[in-house]
């Protein structure tokens, strides 16, 4: 059998505060795009556990969020139900360390393939208690739509883009940000803000100003969040100052993507990937005439997921 699976964008991404664990809490809205995409190819075996092979540099073969999300599902199955034992070969897509969350779409996909199996398949609340032992961001392409991300990515809630007719210009630069770094790098840069008598923002209570996704100015009515043609222009991805500072090409293409008519553009998570919306079509396309030989690969998409 063969999956696509697809990655996110993070339209913005808030820092709340550091638990004594070292974990940052966070507020960001996840927005799901079918392009890039990975390809699992998933075979089922007679034998137990999981095997997987990829062609593509860099990846660990016997350590990676494939193998983790296969024991996590395992783990979570009652003792007289067998975890299928499958073969997986991974086509990879989307560009690694771009902050676009492959590998945790590439573990949701199994994980729902997997329950897919079961002649009782669990309830997508049992499946999430195994997404999140894989990561963070698992929990999120169980679903794939729209969510506000809280906690330490961990709390999903409803979240709708309104932004009709809107387009979106994602340039994939050939630079790998590693998450991990990236949050040190922002605790850094805070740190030296706090030593300079600036405000840091490693502490909610010590924000010089308040967090826009925090404070519910864009919430909507009833339980879902809402991004809208008014409000999208003001949130930020808190991560973005010290991974640019660190890899200044990035704020090239952020500055290219607004003098080509971009209403807004930003970083998408730790980095390395750098997105802009636009108003119309034809501004997008004609965006990304000039990028693909210059930044990087290039996609142009729609944003109509939220609707």
């Amino acid at each position: 059998m063969e999956i696509r699976t697809g990655c996110k964008i993070n339209l913005g991404l808030e820092i709340t505060g550091i638990l004594p664990n070292g974990y940052h809490t966070l507020d960001s809205v996840f927005y799901p795009l079918a392009r890039p995409f990975d390809v699992l190819e998933v075979e089922r075996r007679e034998a137990a556990g999981i095997r997987v092979f990829c062609d593509t540099p860099g990846i660990d073969l016997e350590h990676n969020t494939l193998t983790k999300a296969h024991a996590a599902f395992a783990a979570l199955l009652p003792e007289q139900a067998v975890c299928p034992g499958v073969d997986v070969t991974l086509r990879k897509g989307i560009p690694h360390g771009a902050g676009l969350g492959g590998g945790s779409s590439d573990a949701a996909a199994l994980l729902l393939w997997l329950n897919s199996c079961l002649e009782t398949p669990l309830p997508l609340e049992e499946l999430e208690k195994a997404a999140i032992k894989v990561g963070a961001d698992v929990p999120f392409f169980l679903h794939g739509q729209p969510r506000r991300v809280t906690g330490i990515g961990e709390v999903l809630t409803p979240a709708a883009v309104d932004l009709p007719g809107w387009w979106l210009v994602l340039v994939c630069p050939p630079v790998s940000v590693s998450t991990p770094w990236a949050y040190r790098a922002y605790d850094d840069l805070m740190a030296e803000a706090e030593k300079a008598g600036g405000k840091g923002l490693t502490n909610p209570e010590s924000k010089d100003n308040e967090t826009l996704l925090v404070m519910g100015k864009y919430a909507g009515t009833g339980t879902t969040f809402r991004i809208t043609t008014e409000n999208v222009l003001q949130i930020r991805n808190d991560l973005e100052p010290a991974v640019v500072r660190e890899y200044p090409q990035l704020e090239t293409i952020r500055q290219y993507l607004l003098h080509s008519g971009a209403a807004c553009a930003r970083m998408s998570g730790s980095g390395s990937s750098m997105f802009g919306l636009f108003s119309a079509r034809h501004a997008a396309e004609a965006a990304a005439q000039s990028p693909e030989s210059q930044y990087g690969k290039v996609f142009v998409l729609p944003m109509n997921a939220g609707m």
